[in-house]
């Protein structure tokens, strides 16, 4: 297979994959798409094997490489800033609160991937020692995950029940604005 039909068909899997996905968000159907993109990634790791031609060289995955730890940082940035925006901002709106503390976690893993993944290429020996301290960090982060979800979900909030906002506990911010459907 030449390089070119390899990209054509790259191409034509990824205008399905859109169009799929895009009506499985109209239909609120998401397994579906989730297959797809499962049995579509397994397809072009195949036929990506049996291209003849050089996909790319030592200067794409170079090139590649600074301008992902470049994307990942500015990506970090824009989201802590944001994060610390939308947190102070929560009194005015409390759905301003989870997209602050979701923009938080993912940067959080966002970051702790980009480590572990740099780690494993840059081919550092992992003692024993290491070992086990790596496995506590990542379960310690797990707790602290977990537990800041639990403490921070919200137990005292507004729920819409018969078209009304109705108080669960004992919310301390008002009912929100938005119509209740």
């Amino acid at each position: 297979m030449t390089l070119k039909q390899y990209q054509r068909i790259k191409l034509a899997l990824t205008f399905v994959l859109a169009f799929v996905f895009s009506q499985a968000i109209v239909l609120k159907s998401f397994i579906p798409p989730i297959i797809l993109l499962l049995a579509s990634l397994l397809l072009l790791i195949m036929l990506r094997r049996r291209v003849t031609e050089i996909i790319a060289d030592e200067r794409d995955y170079l090139t590649g490489g600074k301008s992902a730890l470049l994307a990942i940082q500015i990506y970090s940035w824009i989201a802590v800033i944001g994060m610390f925006i939308l947190y102070a901002f929560r009194d005015r709106n409390p759905a301003y609160e989870p997209i602050a503390v979701t923009l938080a976690f993912s940067t959080c893993l966002l970051m702790l991937l980009y480590g572990v993944i740099f780690r494993y290429y840059n081919k550092i020996s992992l003692t024993d020692k290491k070992l086990v301290y790596i496995v506590f960090v990542l379960i310690l982060f797990l707790v602290l995950a977990i537990a800041s979800i639990r403490l921070f979900s919200g137990e005292d909030d507004w729920i819409c029940q018969n078209g009304e906002w109705v108080g669960r506990g004992r919310p301390d911010f008002p009912a929100p604005t938005v119509p209740c459907e």
